[in-house]
């Protein structure tokens, strides 16, 4: 079985030669396994699996995002894992994390404009990376399902994709109760908006608190600010008018963000707990 496998990864390697190497190789992405470390040790192969087209070239893996990009603390552990995962394999050059971060402040890249790679390539100069592998990290049915996408820098050739599925756990504490799936399949968009209101909320607790704060106070909590903290109230109460002349975009993202933590607090309640605790912690911050 074992020397079977090392032929079909040779006859893969000996096509993708003779092609110039044009061929995307794609690793099924509805593999389901039981553990975070099972996932990463599958796509770990999987991206260990082109060794011989990857040789000597400087491999850097960006933090994993949600599918609108945006970087959440279980993207840049699943990311981190990855690179631990490849290191021990071995036979790859793999850039540390700092360096990567280094080379994108040098070139001025940010890592939510990279999904297409044509911002790591520009200014005509040689690449310092020569390989790039990103991944999204996205929820359905009650488990997280991981995309990762390998890209060759110079020709932005995709040359691995590849996925895996896991049971929700951790950051995504959906649970596969019987009201959860039955507003699955009846109501899917609801699904969807709690998942958005989630990874944007953590994202602007660390970008945007006062953005954060006002979609997470509500009129109750205003007026109990307004007592007890009068710089807050008066710095919270000057960004939303701000908002509501300047920016009406932004007021409607409130109002969405809103409705969705009102379908959370009702449908996902460790979530919504958890959002009340950044919220908290934020509060005692600024107070």
């Amino acid at each position: 079985m074992k020397s079977g496998s090392v032929i079909f990864s040779l006859c893969i390697i000996l096509v993708m030669t003779f092609t110039g190497c044009t061929t995307t190789v794609i690793r099924p992405a509805d593999v389901i396994v039981n553990s975070e470390d099972a996932a990463i040790a599958k796509l770990g192969d999987d991206v260990h699996s082109l060794l011989f087209l990857l040789l000597n070239k400087k491999i850097g893996i960006l933090y994993f995002t949600t599918l609108d990009w945006q970087i959440i603390d279980v993207g840049k552990r699943l990311s981190g894992k990855l690179a631990d995962y490849l290191t021990r394999k071995g036979g790859l050059a793999m850039v540390p994390r700092a360096e990567l971060d280094a080379i994108m402040k040098t070139q001025a890249i940010e890592q939510t404009s990279i999904f297409d790679i044509e911002a790591i390539q520009k200014g005509g100069k040689a690449p310092t990376i020569d390989v790039v592998i990103t991944g999204t990290v996205a929820q359905a049915d009650g488990r997280i399902e991981i995309q990762l996408k390998v890209f060759d820098v110079a020709t932005g050739r995709l040359m691995l994709l590849s996925g895996v599925r896991m049971p929700a756990a951790g950051e995504f504490t959906a649970q596969e109760n019987p009201e959860i799936i039955l507003l699955n399949r009846k109501s899917p968009e609801k699904i969807a908006a709690m998942n958005k209101t989630y990874f944007l909320l953590q994202w602007m607790k660390a970008n945007q608190p006062l953005v954060f704060l006002l979609a997470a106070v509500n009129d109750n909590e205003m007026k109990s600010l307004r007592a007890t903290n009068a710089v807050l109230s008066g710095k919270l109460a000057k960004r939303k008018e701000r908002y509501q002349h300047e920016r009406p975009d932004v007021m409607r993202k409130i109002g969405n963000l809103q409705d969705g933590l009102s379908l959370m607090d009702r449908y996902e309640p460790q979530r919504f707990r958890e959002i009340i605790r950044w919220k908290k912690e934020l509060l005692d911050r600024m107070r």
